[in-house]
């Protein structure tokens, strides 16, 4: 199914034999909607390590009783370390939405960061189950970019006192990226740093953030329509595992490998609005997880019974079924907006839509040299003239490529070869 891409590096002397390595590249039709699900594999993947010596850790940031007995196997918080040998800069990396420490595209990051001689400490974001129900933070829902940054920052501060202690892990400076929501979250971050100090960032980088994250949300939350359009979206998901399964009965390996999932994409031809759906429902089944675990830990009583103890054993089904047609949007009018409220009854809706956007933090970005952004001129969670928004402030500090979606090329030559360029000061 792959067409090659001939690289030819050209001989020394003239007795010197040509080295030509290949590269493969998949031949899916591109789109920025096929990006972001299989990834930009029309651009040749970077050479990083197979994989790492990871260690994968644990920190009690809270009582263990003040933890709901439903939560009874996330009772501590998870995260991962990759150490070098020898002191090193130490990078702090934040996922992305609903993510953990260990997805894919930390996984990604953490390898392309080790290869350039980071200590590397992953974090899952503060929106991810095992984050909420182990943070302290009873006040404020996640998302809200500035509280999340504390919350963050409490975190980072108790998790590198525990790997020098445990694990002799030795800075020599410090740096922090993330993807997605975790982008914007790295932003706040290096900000409340300013003022607090713990690690000084000598860099920071902001990959694909949102610019708003409310007018993201709105974009992801409309490709997964199930109020208005719930026969039409499982008629088409039927549709759409009919035909993966007809191309996966029909390989010699039942082995599920990278140049497998792209041949059952290339025969199962999805349209765009069938890229859209299952983009939609992925980034549903993340805001479901993240919806009941606040509810349970902050007893909202939105999709559980308020003031109801769900036992260790208790059937999870009639709330993960709510949970899945409560969209993100409905999270931030139901929950967000009048928490928020209470705390601060001048709090408009317009309000909080700027305080959760790079926007609130628009100067600091202008006039901060240490800030990078990376993202895709085609990222699916960007509005019309957000891009153009991005090149505004960070002017010579944004590199936007020209295509790979939402993510899609975090693992590709050209990204990994760009971080190498900006974290190793050669940035010009």
């Amino acid at each position: 199914m792959s067409v090659l891409l001939m690289i030819i590096l050209t001989a020394c002397t003239s007795k010197q034999e040509e080295v030509v390595i290949v590269k493969a590249v998949c031949d899916l039709d591109y789109s920025s909607y096929q990006a972001t699900v299989t990834g930009y594999c029309q651009e040749p993947a970077a050479d990083l390590p197979e994989s790492l010596d990871v260690i994968n850790k644990s920190i009690t940031i809270k009582p263990l009783d003040e933890i709901p007995e439903i939560f009874w196997f996330n009772k501590k918080m998870k995260y991962s370390l990759v150490k070098q040998e020898e002191s090193a800069p130490v990078i702090f990396i934040i996922a992305g939405t609903g993510a953990s420490y260990d997805s894919a595209n930390m996984v990604s990051l953490q390898k392309s960061f080790y290869q350039q001689g980071y200590h590397v400490i992953s974090l899952s974001s503060p929106t991810y189950a095992n984050f909420i129900v182990n943070s302290t933070n009873t006040t404020y829902m996640p998302g809200d970019l500035a509280h999340d940054a504390e919350d963050l920052y409490k975190v980072m501060k108790l998790v590198w006192a525990q790997v020098q202690t445990q694990d002799e892990v030795e800075a020599t400076s410090f740096a922090i990226t993330g993807y997605s929501l975790g982008g914007a979250h790295s932003a706040f971050i290096s900000l409340l740093d300013e003022e607090k100090q713990a690690f000084n960032f000598e860099k920071v980088l902001l990959i694909n953030p949102p610019v708003s994250l409310y007018n993201s949300v709105t974009i992801l939350d409309e490709y997964f329509d199930l109020r208005n359009n719930r026969p039409a979206a499982v008629a088409m998901f039927d549709r759409i595992f009919e035909r993966f399964s007809n191309g996966y009965a029909a390989q010699k390996s039942s082995r599920f490998e990278q140049g497998t999932i792209f041949s059952l994409f290339k025969d199962a031809k999805l349209t765009e609005a069938e890229l859209k759906l299952l983009i939609g429902a992925s980034f549903r089944m993340s805001s479901s997880d993240m919806i009941f675990a606040l509810d349970a830990s902050f007893n909202a009583g939105a999709i559980t019974y308020k003031n109801h103890k769900i036992g260790k054993f208790e059937s999870l089904t009639h709330s993960m079924q709510r949970a899945s047609d409560v969209t993100f949007g409905d999270y931030f009018d139901r929950a967000m907006l009048p928490r928020a409220q209470r705390l601060d009854a001048t709090t408009t809706k317009a309000d909080l839509i700027y305080r959760y956007s790079l926007h609130a933090i628009e100067d600091y970005l202008k006039t901060s040299d240490k800030i990078y952004l990376v993202t895709n001129k085609d990222d699916i969670i960007l509005k019309a003239g957000e891009v153009d928004y991005l090149e505004s402030i960070f002017t010579d500090r944004a590199k936007i490529f020209p295509r790979g979606g939402h993510c899609g090329n975090l693992n590709r030559e050209s990204f990994v070869d760009y971080l190498q360029v900006i974290f190793q000061g050669d940035i010009k």
